[in-house]
């Protein structure tokens, strides 16, 4: 019992010496009884608890306590917002790459390729197409872990090129690859999409023709099955002479490829010949293309001459705009001129739409052997569009 009371003490003086060395009033009151009713009776220990302040002159609300319960101890502290004096700062951190020094989609003020076409506006004036061409365009491709781009800004470089007809280095600076990677994912698109789409330019059947007869054609011409024109496009200067003769066209007095087209009474592409240099004559390019051999009743204008015979040994028709004999034109003439031009304008139309695509305005050398696949993929991407005549 002496030796419990003993401990006790210590504790106690030790406790006094820790509570005076910071400061803070002691309270606390032990209280020991004992029993005389035997030896082996244990001592009854009450505790009791105290609560301490500091003193704090700074701030009257700031309130620090301490509660001492047997061998634990806990404490709380009330400290007002003001108690410090400090004041609050906000500041916005982020983590990752530095979107401005690195290639990356966070940067959305720049160009990254297919993701930053937010409307279909945007991507008619970059490719001439919709959302819906550019995904069935998009089915015949595969894509593949080996490109730099996604098949998506593969083919949004194809229509882009396309399009607009800009260099190679161009897009190269556009899509943040090289020159000859760009090149190379235009040709090997350009091979894909022609071999997947060469039945979209086919000769259509009589009865087909005849239930989409514009009624511009009803009148005067209801059994035509076609009007056909060659077209010229400019070619850059070639290296060799040879070359030069044979692309030389004295009617447009430049280099030019050209080519023969047919086009169905309501305004669709239904043939497309092989190009030929711009000294080749329509004729020529008429007999050779092996179009004669899908003839029926064909409008044509003035320089068709020579397929005349060609025509009728076929059991066609050619209608062609009467030419011009001793200065002027008979009154029969002049109306079946005016007849034929008011139907074979639609050509015409095709043609502009044709011609709007930029990399025909000037066909650069590097591209002049893939002449015959870029016409077709514009044929076809001119097929795509909506009709140009609309029907009632």
């Amino acid at each position: 019992m002496d030796r419990y009371q003993r401990g006790q003490k210590r504790q106690k003086v030790s406790s006094d010496n820790i509570l005076h060395s910071v400061g803070i009033q002691d309270h606390c009151d032990y209280i020991i009884t004992s029993t005389d009713e035997g030896n082996n009776l244990m001592n009854q220990f009450k505790e009791v608890s105290t609560q301490v302040a500091f003193e704090n002159s700074v701030n009257k609300n700031f309130v620090f306590s301490c509660e001492f319960v047997g061998s634990d101890v806990c404490t709380q502290a009330t400290i007002p917002k003001n108690c410090f004096n400090l004041a609050s700062s906000v500041q916005d951190k982020s983590c990752g790459p530095d979107s401005l020094q690195v290639d990356s989609c966070l940067s959305c003020n720049k160009f990254h390729g297919f993701d930053c076409i937010k409307d279909e506006n945007q991507l008619k004036d970059l490719t001439g197409v919709t959302f819906k061409v550019f995904k069935l365009l998009l089915s015949f491709l595969s894509d593949s872990n080996k490109n730099l781009l996604d098949i998506k800004s593969q083919l949004l470089l194809f229509l882009i090129k396309i399009k607009l007809g800009i260099t190679f280095s161009a897009l190269s600076v556009f899509f943040k690859i090289s020159r000859r990677t760009a090149s190379r994912i235009f040709f090997k698109l350009l091979d894909v999409i022609c071999s997947k789409t060469k039945n979209f330019i086919f000769w259509p059947d009589k009865y087909s023709i005849t239930q989409t007869l514009p009624n511009s054609f009803k009148i005067n011409y209801p059994n035509c099955r076609c009007i056909i024109d060659c077209t010229e496009i400019k070619v850059e200067q070639p290296s060799t002479v040879e070359q030069r003769v044979y692309l030389y066209s004295s009617y447009k007095g430049c280099y030019t490829v050209k080519t023969l087209v047919a086009v169905t009474p309501n305004g669709m592409i239904s043939f497309l010949s092989k190009c030929y240099g711009g000294r080749t004559s329509d004729s020529f390019i008429t007999n050779d293309s092996g179009f004669l051999e899908k003839l029926e009743p064909v409008l044509a204008d003035k320089g068709f001459p020579g397929i005349k015979t060609e025509c009728e040994n076929n059991n066609s028709i050619l209608v062609m705009p009467p030419i011009l004999h001793n200065c002027r034109f008979s009154e029969e003439e002049v109306l079946e001129t005016y007849s034929v031009a008011s139907v074979r304008i639609h050509i015409e139309r095709v043609f502009a739409r044709l011609k709007s695509y930029g990399i025909l305005n000037k066909i650069k050398i590097n591209i002049l052997p893939e002449i015959d696949n870029i016409m077709h993929i514009c044929c076809v991407l001119t097929n795509l569009q909506s009709p140009i005549i609309k029907q009632n």
